[in-house]
């Protein structure tokens, strides 16, 4: 889990918050009121219930927007315990809460790096994973052995992820735009 988790109160406009995302280059804040966790506010949720809702970001404040209640885990709990918990609800991000403090936090792609998660994975039905998930396991699980071009992102641990193509989020019409970039770059360097 990450040890240092930015958290906003909900009392905090959308705009603000979303600045505060950018500067730290996260993609959720931890929903805090009276210091205690109440919830989630992800770039998903800023998407559909500002953007696509047409709100005005600079009146709506997070607590109105926010993933509440707040899913969390015990930190002594077995990683399984919270990938399961993850599938279930069909989340992410699992802010860890002990004696009712904020923790952590730990990603789905945090979890699915583990060796522990990869074996449980290896059992589990992928066919029955939830869509907003399947990104994740088909970049950092894949068996099969089905994706080989590598990608020019390198993830933490220096290892490169998975081509995921047309799957991909830096995939624009037809071809990469990580690629794309790099090779522009190196034309006006030139």
């Amino acid at each position: 889990m990450v040890g240092e988790v930015v958290t906003v109160e909900a009392n905090v406009t959308v705009r603000k918050a979303v600045r505060l995302m950018n500067n730290r280059e996260i993609g959720c804040l931890v929903v805090v009121q009276d210091g205690k966790p109440t919830g989630i506010v992800t770039e998903r949720d800023m998407l559909k219930r500002v953007l696509v809702a047409s709100r005005d970001p600079r009146a709506a404040e997070v607590g109105e927007i926010m993933s509440k209640p707040l899913l969390f885990m015990e930190p002594e709990k077995e990683i399984e315990d919270a990938v399961k918990l993850m599938f279930k609800h069909k989340i992410k991000k699992l802010p860890v809460v002990e004696n009712g403090r904020l923790v952590g936090l730990v990603t789905l792609t945090d979890l699915i790096r583990s060796p522990e998660v990869t074996k449980w994975l290896e059992r589990f039905p992928l066919k029955k994973t939830p869509r907003r998930m399947k990104k994740v396991i088909d970049v950092y699980f894949d068996p099969m052995r089905r994706l080989r071009k590598r990608c020019p992102l390198i993830t933490e641990g220096g290892l490169s992820i998975t081509c995921q193509e047309r799957k991909c989020m830096w995939w624009l019409e037809d071809e990469c735009a990580v690629l794309k970039l790099t090779k522009q770059l190196s034309e006006i360097v030139q």
